[in-house]
């Protein structure tokens, strides 16, 4: 896996590889989720922990996710992304609880195409409701090491996206 200061080098240029299989299932009604592929904990941990490793983000209770999930946010001060950026406040992010362990984010546009074109992600029912932005999509549970690579620059990508660097 690579390392943080490899990951933060990452653009919003990022062209994920394709995603090996079939999409998870997802309901089609809320509370949205992933119904199966689900990760090994470990992979859910490690996911969170690296993403608070990410400049500036702190973590929170989502008020749009379980109170389980991990809500990743952004201080006024670095939260210079649109609005269309964000979920909730200064929430770009929330991570699920184990099992189940997809990811709810904002994504800029030519990263969201890419992202779902290569199989990772889809449109939250909100963002095709017309409820939420466009922007609001679930990346898919990362399954193991390599996925988790791909997932974290998706999160990456969000995290620029929040923070006005795209």
């Amino acid at each position: 896996m690579k390392t943080a200061p490899a990951l933060f080098e990452t653009d919003l240029a990022f062209e994920p590889p394709p995603r090996r299989g079939p999409r998870p299932k997802s309901c089609r009604a809320l509370p949205y989720m992933q119904l199966d592929q689900w990760p090994p904990d470990r992979m859910v941990e490690e996911l969170a922990n690296q993403c608070l490793g990410f400049p500036h983000v702190r973590a929170k209770q989502s008020r749009m996710a379980s109170p389980e999930s991990r809500a990743l946010s952004l201080p006024d001060a670095f939260a210079a992304g649109p609005p269309s950026a964000f979920i909730d406040g200064h929430e770009f992010c929330h991570l699920h609880p184990p099992p189940e362990g997809s990811i709810h984010l904002t994504l800029p546009k030519d990263l969201r195409e890419r992202a779902f074109h290569q199989g990772w992600a889809e449109q939250h029912p909100v963002a095709r409701a017309g409820v939420m932005p466009e922007t609001l999509v679930m990346v898919y549970a990362p399954r193991n090491y390599d996925e988790l690579e791909i997932v974290l620059k998706l999160v990456w990508g969000s995290y620029q996206f929040a923070a006005g660097l795209s």
